[in-house]
């Protein structure tokens, strides 16, 4: 059954992948006319991705606490798995910051330039500024960033220390940074959701074999952008690590 529900879903994945790769490529002539334009017409895109994405494979995805969430901030999140990226995808819709090595992945590839993620290549450290300042943009423009601080994924066991440096945006802009708890509740250890020490091909797979994957965002209460941004990276990271351990072994929601 599993395997029968993985080739149904891998079916899904491609039609439903290349009809939003091929809007994307549609409203590109946009940018030149209008780079806000275009830019609105890519959020969009990136939450019918999203959207799309947790339909095909059944993440049932609950929101707590702030549920009202401006657009033109940084969105920033414990790291666990690919279906971090859906969820948040469907939620806040907005720009991603990104490992470079996505960059090579099928489908998400193409996906990803078009959607102008902003890559980061942890290996050339001069890259920080360009980041900083590439963010900063989005953000006064009025689009929301999503990034995930800690710079990697873990085994949903605990919130590593976050980077600050993406920080350093938001206090540039002065925008609003949105703390974001994700918890996966299959209760298996660690989740399927995670994805560490294994192929890309291999977790995916695993995703799209599962049935259900319960997930609870908890938005915690925008934190202002200001002040140090080794301050600002660790009252994140707190109150992330809090309610994630606070989430973490719950029953599965509804």
């Amino acid at each position: 059954m599993g395997m029968l529900r993985a080739v149904l879903r891998s079916a899904a994945v491609l039609l439903t992948y290349a009809g939003i790769g091929v809007a994307g490529l549609l409203v590109l002539p946009l940018g030149m006319v209008s780079t806000m334009g275009h830019r609105r017409a890519l959020v969009f895109l990136m939450g019918l991705w999203g959207r799309c994405s947790c339909f095909i494979f059944n993440i049932h995805c609950r929101v707590e606490g702030f549920r009202a969430v401006q657009a033109g901030g940084l969105v920033v999140a414990n790291h666990i798995g690919t279906p971090d990226i859906f969820v948040l995808a469907s939620r806040f819709p907005g720009f991603f910051v990104s490992k470079a090595e996505i960059a090579d992945w099928p489908l998400f590839n193409v996906l990803a330039r078009l959607g102008q993620t902003i890559f980061v290549d942890r290996a050339r450290r001069h890259q920080i500024q360009w980041i900083v300042r590439a963010i900063e943009a989005r953000i006064e423009e009025g689009f929301r960033v999503v990034v995930f601080p800690e710079g990697g994924a873990g085994l949903g066991e605990d919130v590593f220390p976050f980077k600050p440096s993406v920080f350093e945006a938001a206090i540039r802009a002065g925008r609003p940074v949105v703390p974001v708890s994700i918890a996966y509740q299959d209760l298996n250890h660690p989740s399927v959701a995670c994805w560490t020490e294994e192929s890309f091909v291999t977790h995916i797979v695993r995703l799209l074999k599962n049935p259900r994957l319960p997930v609870t965002l908890y938005v915690h209460e925008a934190l202002a952008g200001s002040g140090e941004r080794r301050e600002l990276a660790k009252t994140a990271e707190k109150r992330i690590r809090e309610k994630f351990l606070n989430l973490r072994d719950q029953a599965p929601t509804g």
